[in-house]
């Protein structure tokens, strides 16, 4: 029997963008909800404040295009994250976002870098603009410039952008009902219903819970959550009088720092302090990750399933996957097993793999114990190997520019570079670096760059 209505509990960013994309998707049949009880926890700062270059996408099949979400909040442009003073070692580096390296004679750009004993930011030009404070979109037209080979992300507020997916909201097939609080009705381990403050019962034949760090919904089914610490994280947004730089910035260490991102004319501040797992009294936020997200007619959205460290684009990553792997799973009837399994499968694989991309960032006698991050590294640091494992969600380039900011340096490199004259490498990698330089100063600085796209969205709105 096909499903014929969906009901969809939260009241933050999670709740807008899954309701936006089913809306998007679903036949006329099938009856939409949205309960947004008032009781569910605001969790959305622990999505963080910057995205990756994927967001630009998901963003337009939400029905969200990049002009509006530059006109209606105060997003900016990003080409990465400044990583600053960064462990024990103090590390400081452009984590930015790069289309894939170049390749010589069949050799990976970065084996060439290790022979050479170069640096490879200095040959990313997403890394050299950043540095200077400078952005532009990257040429689509002119595939010869080297600006083409940059990605950029998002700098965000996440109260923000809920507020926007929302307000999109209004235009759509849902049933949106609000509420002080809800509580959840059982029959045989699967949610039969949900009644709202008033007394009133809504049904659904699917549920999803948005509801954020609580798991309104999922908890209600089962307690199982994998702990792995705790933090307090607390944001500030201060006005400036210009807007800050096209990168994120942090400071600190795996245990405590402290991010700046540019807004418009605003920083966003956040500042996060890690305790230990199941330490008492500590913790406004426990980190961690249910077994499962997709339990009997139940799937648990963002921080209902799990709760990843705002360090890295990740937790906005992983939400985008979410509710792309659930529009792609749309149970065709009530027997939801099949779905289920595929969901939870590809569900565990994003949110394992995203941590060991942010337990990289750790000083290597800090990390967790891994036996996938322990065989990344093992192959990195002895030859430069990108052990790669199925469903990653950060990129071979993400990962070779992590390993390059924390200072690993393999052992031996790919000898095929030998086989490339070394003094012509040489001399075609120091004019390739003065290149780069060079346009990077070329690039207008981000704050005016902003300030002429918008006055021009602006003009274009009016004209139309």
């Amino acid at each position: 029997m096909d499903i014929t209505s969906i009901t969809i509990v939260g009241n933050g960013l999670a709740a807008a963008q899954c309701a936006l994309m089913l809306t998007t998707m679903l036949p006329s049949s099938v009856q939409l909800n949205l309960i947004r009880s008032k009781d569910c926890p605001d969790s959305d700062l622990l999505y963080g404040s910057i995205t990756s270059p994927d967001a630009y996408q998901h963003n337009l099949q939400l029905t969200v295009s990049e002009p509006e979400i530059m006109l209606q909040s105060d997003s900016s442009f990003s080409f990465g994250t400044r990583f600053v003073d960064w462990g024990e070692n103090k590390r400081d580096w452009i984590q930015c976002f790069h289309q894939p390296f170049s390749a010589e004679a069949g050799v990976h750009f970065h084996q060439i870098i290790r022979k050479h004993d170069a640096n490879l930011e200095d040959y990313l030009i997403s890394a050299q603009a950043a540095k200077l404070g400078r952005f532009a979109h990257p040429p689509v037209d002119k595939p010869e410039s080297a600006l083409s080979r940059a990605e950029y992300g998002y700098h965000f507020y996440p109260t923000e952008w809920a507020e926007l997916f929302f307000k999109k909201l209004t235009s759509k097939k849902i049933n949106i009902v609000d509420t002080e609080s809800c509580s959840v009705n059982l029959v045989d381990n699967n949610i039969e219903s949900i009644t709202l403050a008033n007394g009133k019962q809504i049904t659904a034949d699917l549920f999803i819970d948005c509801s954020g760090t609580s798991s309104k919904l999922l908890s209600s089914i089962s307690d199982e959550f994998e702990q792995q610490s705790q933090i307090d994280a607390v944001f500030k947004l201060v006005n400036v009088a210009q807007t800050g730089p096209s990168y994120r910035q942090i400071q600190g260490d795996h245990t405590q720092w402290q991010s700046v991102t540019p807004l418009q004319n605003k920083n966003l501040l956040l500042s996060v302090k890690k305790h230990a797992a199941n330490q008492s009294g500590t913790g406004q936020f426990t980190l961690g990750r249910r077994p499962k997200a997709w339990i009997n007619n139940c799937v648990g959205i963002g921080h209902a399933a799990y709760v990843i460290e705002p360090l890295t684009p990740a937790p906005h990553m992983l939400l985008s996957k979410d509710i792309l792997r659930l529009a792609e799973l749309i149970p065709l009837g009530k027997n939801m097993l099949m779905e289920s399994k595929e969901y939870n499968r590809r569900y565990i694989n994003d949110v394992k793999h995203a941590e060991l991309f942010q337990f990289a960032l750790y000083d290597e006698n800090q990390m967790p114990a891994s036996d996938e991050l322990t065989r990344k590294l093992e192959q990195f640091n002895h030859r430069g190997v990108l052990a790669n494992f199925d469903l990653e969600p950060f990129h071979d380039e993400d990962w070779l520019t992590l390993h390059f900011g924390m200072g690993r340096k393999s052992q031996y490199y790919d000898r095929l570079a030998d086989q490339i004259n070394t003094t012509e490498m040489a001399s075609k990698l120091l004019n390739m670096r003065k290149g780069l330089q060079h346009l990077a100063q070329q690039i207008p600085p981000h704050h005016i760059y902003l300030e002429k796209f918008l006055q021009y969205l602006r003009e274009k709105h009016v004209n139309h």
